[in-house]
């Protein structure tokens, strides 16, 4: 089974310890130091191409490699990022990820129509792709939807049928193209999408091509069976993601705005890798059992120390994934 870290395990958004840092060139160079000293051979990349919301990646002057823009600017060039992973032991860019949340974020901040979203979204999708075949990445990783709190305040209207079938032509124009370019289209859905639960897979079955990538935890606390719905799922996967969580949504969060950061009941969603009750183990063994060979992403979301994490992480995947 192959490993990829995802980059996403950094919480860069919210004001947490030293989160100034960790939007610095110098906090990454070491960092992949670190995720290959862990024994990581592969990465996955956020993307986000948007810069007017105050909480979203500063283009240009951010060290976080997370568009095209940040590379060139700080990294040189695609070749040279790819080559200075190289150096430090990081040999391949398992996929890079979306989030249609993003654009959402971005209609609110830059003060644009609702209609504007489905524009952003769509764009999106062209510069991520781009942006993967630069890499020599073969997965775009999407999150389709954004939070349900933001499509009822944004888009309420939308939601009896036109926002799925808006949505639903955007991704397959994607997937057309993303096969043109020799990457696969893999979705995902968070605990809080519109594409929640069993949504999923039927949107997936409407895209000729595209992929699922299981996000373990998201569809825990979407009181999806997990292991019985990765074994419906069998080899239609990518980059299937091994995150872990303890939290069970009382409240109805997933309704709300910012629903990953309750205000209400647990304020802890996420955990790391064999702290949480999702059976990791057995999943890792229906992904194998697949014929699945690709990459298997992981990602300790939101760990409240990112150095500490990783050599958790590592230990966790020897001897609870791999050894047994």
């Amino acid at each position: 089974m192959k490993f990829s870290f995802s980059l996403e395990s950094v919480n860069m958004l919210t004001s947490g310890s030293n989160f100034i840092y960790k939007q610095s060139k110098g906090f990454w160079v070491n960092y992949f130091k670190y995720i290959s000293a862990a024994g990581f051979r592969a990465i996955e990349l956020p993307f986000n191409p948007f810069n007017s919301d105050p909480m979203a990646f500063e283009t240009g002057r951010c060290g976080i490699p997370c568009n095209s823009t940040a590379i060139r600017s700080k990294y040189g060039s695609p070749e040279e990022f790819l080559a200075f992973l190289k150096g430090v032991g990081i040999d391949a860019i398992s996929s890079v990820r979306i989030g249609a949340n993003d654009a959402m974020l971005e209609v609110l901040a830059a003060q644009l129509p609702p209609e504007a979203y489905y524009h952003q979204f769509q764009d999106m999708h062209t510069q991520a792709l781009d942006h993967c075949a630069s890499l020599k990445c073969d997965t775009l990783v999407v999150s389709p939807s954004p939070e349900l709190g933001w499509l009822k305040a944004v888009l309420a209207d939308d939601l009896s049928g036109n926002f799925e079938a808006r949505t639903l032509e955007i991704l397959k124009n994607a997937c057309e193209a993303a096969t043109r370019k020799g990457i696969t289209l893999a979705l995902m859905a968070e605990y809080w999408s519109f594409f929640r639960g069993d949504k999923l897979a039927a949107l997936v079955a409407q895209i000729p091509g595209a992929k699922i990538a299981p996000d373990l935890a998201h569809m825990h606390i979407a009181n999806l069976p997990v292991e019985e719905t990765l074994r419906t799922y069998g080899a239609g996967i990518a980059c299937p993601r091994l995150t872990d969580t303890a939290f069970t949504d009382s409240v109805g969060n997933f309704q709300r705005i910012n629903a990953e950061i309750p205000v209400e009941g647990s304020q802890k969603v996420f955990a790391d890798l064999g702290d949480g009750v999702v059976n990791l183990a057995e999943c890792a063994s229906i992904i194998e059992a697949s014929g699945y060979t690709g990459y298997v992403v992981c990602e300790q979301k939101k760990t409240l120390d990112v150095y500490r994490g990783l050599l958790k992480l590592r230990w966790y995947l020897d001897h609870e994934i791999v050894g047994r």
